[in-house]
Parts: C-alpha cells; structure tokens; sequence
C-alpha cells in the first residue's frame, strides 16, 4: 500500500503537470496519426526477372559384343553400376545440355578422361584424352552429343604405365566435364567431375556428370502504398488514452486529500512503533496535539513508549503518566470525543 499511496500523493501535488504532460503527448499522438494518415509509404522492392536455368547430364551406355550369362549378345545396357571389357570392351557418352528455348545459344561442351600419375599428394603425370570438344548454335533448347571411349585400349595403357611405376606411384583416372554457353544476356559454365575407375576386367563410373545453373537479372523498383489504418488508428487511440487520462488526472485534486495520504504513508513507514487499540479520555490527563505523525512516532522514540492507533477516530496517541500526545486528521471531532 506504501507505493499506492506515494503515488497518489505525486499525482495529487503534482496535478497540473501531469495533466498538462499526458494532454502535450495525446495532441502529438493526435498529430502523428494525422501526419501517417496523409504520408504515403513508399517502399523499395528487389525481383529477380527473365530467370534462365541451363543444365546439363552425361549418361552412359555400352553395347555387349558376345552372349554371356548376364547379357544378350546386341544389347545395350545404360547407366549400369559396373560394365566389363570382356563383353562391353567400348563405353559410350552421351551429353544433353538443356538451354532456354526460342533464343540462340551458343553451347560447347567439352568431356575428356584424365590420366593422373600421384605421388601422395604430388602428381608426377599427367594425360587426357578427349573425348567430346564441340561448339553449336541452338534455338530449340537441347544440345545433345555421343562419344565412344574404347575402355580396353586405356585399360592396356594404364597397364603399362602402371608396370613401369611400380610401387613408386599410383595412377588415378577421372572424367571432366565443361560446358559454357553464350546468349544475348547471359554466359557462364557448368563443370562436373567424377572417378572413372578400372579394376581387372571390370570398369564403372563413380558418380554422376551433371550441372545445372539459373541465371537471372536483378531488378529493383519503388512502389507507393497508402497507409494503413491500424498504424494511424493506433496512434489515434493512443491519443485518446492520453487526453482521457489527464482529464481523470485533474479530477484527483477534489477526491484526494495528501494530508492523509502522508499520514498513511507515515503509518506505513513506521508500522513497527504503532499498535491499535483505545486511549483513555479522562479528562485528567492532559492533551497535547502534535501537528504530524512523523513527529508523534519521535515522540515515541524518545519517550520509549509506543504508538496507539484509534482506528474509530482515525486519531494516534503516546500515552504518558500526565500527558496523552495525540495526532489526528480531523481535529475537531477528535477533540469532540476526547471531550477537550
């Protein structure tokens, strides 16, 4: 209750700046609202426009040259986890590059095989056999090229070469590939590698040659909406909040006395030197009024005695041998009742 009634003390001592506050902020809540409702906002948006996507896949097929127990002698099989060069002794790649249609593109695609000689980390050879290396003009969107590597015939240089090495080094082989392409807005290039390993009589590729990109340009624009109401209404409730409240704030001066709000801000202050009860109104005693209740508590303190509080009267009193120290709000009907 100490907060309560502090406060209610402040705004009473302090009624017409506060309520002269809280109207300044309701008028410029007022004129805030005013000002968003006419201001327009403008805001800068930021869109990717004439998207492109360019993409390209390289699949692979060999074709089986003698009947085996796995395969029929003429079949073609694509896309497979392993081949061997025994009965598919030649692989063939086959590029498709998808590019926007109803424009020219400029397209070249490029696959070839790399030979690596490592050492650790340190390569001592190196050599690469094309196997695609084409440049087209192309308005339908797809450029698609074929391509045959005969695998036993790097299968015997790598042979050789491995013979030769030794222990000294290790050999590592890996399809590259690159395409770049051209158009009236846009030019890049799409490149993918992967192992291509070969092991006895078996080969595979490991992986999947395939890149895909989209390119597009940026566009930034500026575009003016009206406000919205929400933002001015808010503002405008706000300002009512503020001009309803110092219109409560002024009316507090009439209801609000601060002499007891002081006192009961004393009371609470000094609760521990006050106890409830009655004093005696014999007319023998004598009757000393004391002018606030910080001074009767001091009075207490020096005379070692404590604080009796009347709550019927709301009066306060120190009780000595001859004296009664008393301190009330209404003087005069506690002077009534104490018959003095």
């Amino acid at each position: 209750m100490a907060f309560e009634h502090r406060a209610k003390l402040f705004v009473s001592e302090n009624v017409r700046l506060i309520a002269g506050v809280l109207l300044v902020l309701g008028l410029l809540c007022f004129a805030g609202a005013g000002y968003v409702f006419v201001t327009p906002t403008t805001q800068t948006l930021t869109e990717q426009t004439d998207q492109q996507t360019f993409s390209t896949r390289v699949d692979e097929s060999a074709l089986v040259t003698q009947a085996t127990p796995l395969y029929d002698e003429g079949e073609r099989i694509e896309n497979r986890s392993v081949y061997f060069t025994g009965i598919s002794p030649e692989l063939t790649f086959t590029m498709n590059t998808s590019v926007p249609a109803d424009q020219q593109v400029e397209v070249h695609q490029q696959l070839s095989l790399e030979l690596l000689g490592v050492r650790g980390d340190q390569p001592f050879y190196r050599s690469e056999r094309s196997i695609v290396d084409t440049t087209r003009q192309v308005q339908d969107g797809l450029v698609s090229t074929t391509a045959t590597v005969n695998v036993s015939d790097v299968s015997q240089e790598l042979a050789v070469l491995v013979e030769e090495v030794g222990n000294a080094g290790q050999f590592l082989l890996r399809l590259q590939m690159n395409v770049t392409y051209r158009t009236d807005a846009y030019q890049g290039s799409l490149q993918s590698t992967v192992p291509f390993v070969i092991s006895g009589n078996s080969y595979y590729v490991d992986g999947t040659l395939s890149a895909e990109r989209t390119e597009s340009t940026t566009v930034t624009r500026e575009i003016t909406r009206p406000p919205s109401p929400v933002e001015y209404g808010a503002l405008a409730v706000l300002g009512l909040l503020m001009v309803g409240a110092a219109a409560a704030v002024t009316r507090v001066e009439d209801r609000v006395d601060p002499e007891e709000l002081r006192t009961r801000i004393a009371h609470d202050q000094h609760q521990e030197w006050i106890s409830r009860g009655q004093f005696p109104t014999d007319s023998e005693k004598q009757y000393i009024s004391i002018l606030t209740l910080e001074d009767l508590v001091d009075v207490a303190i020096d005379t070692n005695r404590r604080v009796i509080h009347d709550p019927q009267i709301d009066a306060y009193a120190v009780i000595d041998s001859s004296e009664i120290y008393y301190y009330a709000l209404e003087d005069v009907e506690a002077g009534e009742w104490l018959e003095i």
